[in-house]
């Protein structure tokens, strides 16, 4: 992983990166109801520890706590961690957020956490098996011997190697201003680099954008599952 590109990435996408929803309070509702009826089917109830270790602006964890889970949240980026720690405030919301490497997990005490995750394809930033292993190992020395570990991650073995690839996600409005997110795939094998292109049109029409970059490991689930 190329710390500083990702932690940069983050750290400039923290105050957008609701937008890229259709509806952010919604995708916290239903992420929520999801990752607790799957935790609560492999023996992990509400009140127990779970670490968030990807939480960006909190999708997972804000979703959590809403189902009752006692949760801790770190991210590789200060902007999004203090992003979450607003939004937790703002909801009244109890939970601790703080800054942590996904590979090493230093904050953690070894066998604490009844489950850990990290969603929203974020493995994939780990650019190598070997930094996927660290990951993995860190997940590990979190866990209870019975505790369990969930990631989301993109299907790469279904996804079309188109060069470019553009994605787009549609326009969003915000009060007088309309906001436009696209994504540009660009592969160089099974990685590859991203931008995503943030545009903002002011009412009276000028408009401004900002252009994040970051690189990605189109692991496929087998592989995953095989580290």
């Amino acid at each position: 992983m190329d710390s500083h590109h990702v932690t940069d990435f983050y750290d400039r996408l923290a105050p957008y990166y609701h937008l890229l929803y259709g509806d952010w309070d919604t995708a916290v509702d239903r992420q929520g109801t999801s990752l607790a009826r799957l935790l609560a089917a492999h023996g992990v109830a509400p009140g127990q520890p779970v670490l968030d270790a990807a939480c960006g602006i909190g999708t997972q964890t804000l979703g959590l706590i809403q189902h009752g889970y006692r949760l801790t949240a770190s991210d590789a980026s200060a902007a999004a961690v203090q992003r979450l720690q607003h939004e937790l405030a703002q909801r009244g919301f109890q939970g601790q957020a703080q800054v942590d490497d996904l590979r090493t997990l230093g904050h953690v005490p070894p066998g604490s956490m009844a489950a850990v995750l990290a969603c929203d394809n974020s493995v994939p930033h780990l650019l190598s098996d070997a930094e996927l292993l660290q990951c993995f190992r860190a997940c590990l020395r979190s866990l209870r011997p019975d505790g369990i570990a969930v990631y989301s991650v993109r299907d790469y073995a279904a996804i079309p190697r188109v060069d470019p690839d553009v994605r787009p996600y549609g326009i969003r409005r915000v009060g007088d201003e309309r906001f436009l997110a696209v994504q540009v795939w660009e592969w160089d094998g099974d990685r590859y680099d991203l931008r995503l292109y943030l545009t903002t049109e002011q009412a009276d029409g000028r408009c401004s954008t900002e252009v994040l970059r970051s690189r990605y490991y189109a692991v496929t689930t087998e592989r995953l599952l095989a580290l």
